[in-house]
This record gives C-alpha cells, structure tokens and sequence, in this order.
C-alpha cells in the first residue's frame, strides 16, 4: 500500500499506511491533490460506526461480528444505511443510532467508507469466527 495515513486535521507529519489500521486515521490516495482534503466531519461520524463495523477487530467464538464498511460502494452502503434508519430492514441498534441522520449526511458517512481501502481478508458479510486450538 503505497498511500498516506493522516492522522489528525492539523497533523504536520504523515505516517506510511501499513496493513493494519487504527480507526481514526483518514486513507490518502496515492497521487491525490494536496487540495483534496479528507471530509473530516464523515471521517469523524465514521468513528462511531467501527466502534461495532472494525474489520481489524478479533474475532472470537460466540461473539456475533458485523461487516467490515471499507471499500464498499456508496450506493449499497446509502441503501443499507436509508433502509435501517427508515425501519425497512431489520437491525438491533442501528434505526436508533441512525434516526438523526439526514440523507446528505449518511451519503457523506458512506462516501468515506467507499474512500477507505477494504481490509484484505475482510469481507462485506459477517466475519467467521476462528477457533483456537
């Protein structure tokens, strides 16, 4: 991975990305305008959601584990996202977390995870727990 992790707004240094990464820092695509900032709002209301959606997250038996976010398209992310909040999918907590969200700023949520590298190994449906031996 050749692009740059942010780490905060006002952060003078940037560190290489690795294939881990923490929730907060912002990916930087290789080759981007130094006028294109990251939407730092999104990133910041994104923060609340890998709280449950962190792919980088362990996984372990008997624990129920969420879809990774990172790299999904924005029009699947928009859906899933406008349908949970609308109570027209099931979910346990998220019609409530997403009650006070308008359209414009869940496309900007989902916008920022569309902008995010997926996780390798990660995948958009429920992660499998392993078990140790």
């Amino acid at each position: 991975m050749a692009g740059t992790v942010v780490i905060a707004a006002g952060a003078a240094s940037a560190a290489p990305a690795s294939g881990l990464r923490a929730a907060s820092p912002v990916y930087v695509e290789p080759g981007a305008s130094p006028v294109a900032q990251p939407d730092w709002q999104a990133r910041d209301w994104a923060m609340a959601c890998m709280t449950c959606h962190n792919a980088s997250a362990p996984v372990s038996v008997g624990k129920a584990t969420l879809p990774a976010l990172e790299g999904r398209p924005v029009t699947e992310l928009m859906t899933a996202l406008q349908a949970m909040r609308d109570g027209q999918r099931a979910a346990t907590l998220m019609p409530q977390l997403l009650k006070g969200y308008r359209d414009d700023e869940l496309r900007r949520i989902a916008a920022y995870f569309a902008s995010q590298p997926a996780n390798k190994g990660a995948s958009a449906s429920p992660r499998t727990p392993q078990t140790s031996r």
